[in-house]
């Protein structure tokens, strides 16, 4: 489970469905599993731990598709969860993609921009590109926050606003542990895996799993 497959693509033609989703996330068991887990509670927005064995557990986490509940210090940090919660929450983006998946669509696209608009953005759809932009800027999934910065100001957004509003998406985290920070002391954040292979799968961008 350290190591998974890499990114999968699909062409121009982008997610079509359930199966698509699956072969995306390694096409095994575990990734059958998680989907079939994920559309059963993605509205009510949390997994009953009792459901995830210990290997499902870390696929969870590895993809950032569900995480336990809890958090030392309550920290929104993905890798300061407790794996002892008795649930597992969903992250909001995750939400929004399989409940947009039970219709038999999968466009990321629409699943970020309808989410910016369910929190009252005005123009949601420059969260697409915001965010792409990120995932391309990123290192192995981790980015500055100075970058964070620079690219919304592109976009003539609040590069505080942004970040804050990714993070409660649940398509960023604050990255802990790592032992170092980022450019000038900026914090640093880890991107969605999942979403960023949504979004490097479109791009065809290179990229590979760590």
């Amino acid at each position: 489970m350290c190591k998974r497959l890499p990114l999968r693509r699909f062409g121009g033609e982008g997610l079509k469905g359930v199966q698509d989703v699956i072969k995306i996330l390694g096409n095994d068991e575990y990734a059958k599993k998680a989907v079939e887990l994920l559309l059963k509670y993605s509205k009510e927005g949390f997994i009953p731990r009792n459901e995830v064995d210990g290997e499902l557990l870390l696929f969870f986490d590895y993809f950032k598709l569900a995480l336990p509940l809890n958090a030392i210090n309550n920290s929104l940090s993905w890798n300061l969860r407790l794996i002892q919660a008795d649930k597992l929450e969903i992250p909001y983006v995750v939400r929004f993609f399989f409940e947009r998946l039970k219709r038999g669509e999968a466009d990321w696209r629409e699943v970020i921009k309808n989410y910016f608009k369910s929190i009252g953005e005005s123009k949601p759809e420059d969260f697409v590109y915001i965010y792409k932009e990120m995932v391309k800027a990123s290192k192995n999934l981790i980015i500055c926050a100075k970058d964070v910065v620079e690219i919304s100001m592109r976009w003539n957004r609040d590069g505080g606003v942004v970040i804050a509003e990714m993070k409660g998406a649940g398509l960023i985290s604050p990255f802990m542990g790592c032992g170092k920070i980022g450019k000038a002391g900026a914090p640093l954040y880890e991107v969605n895996r999942f979403f960023a292979n949504l979004v490097l799968n479109d791009l065809n961008y290179p990229y590979e799993t760590s």
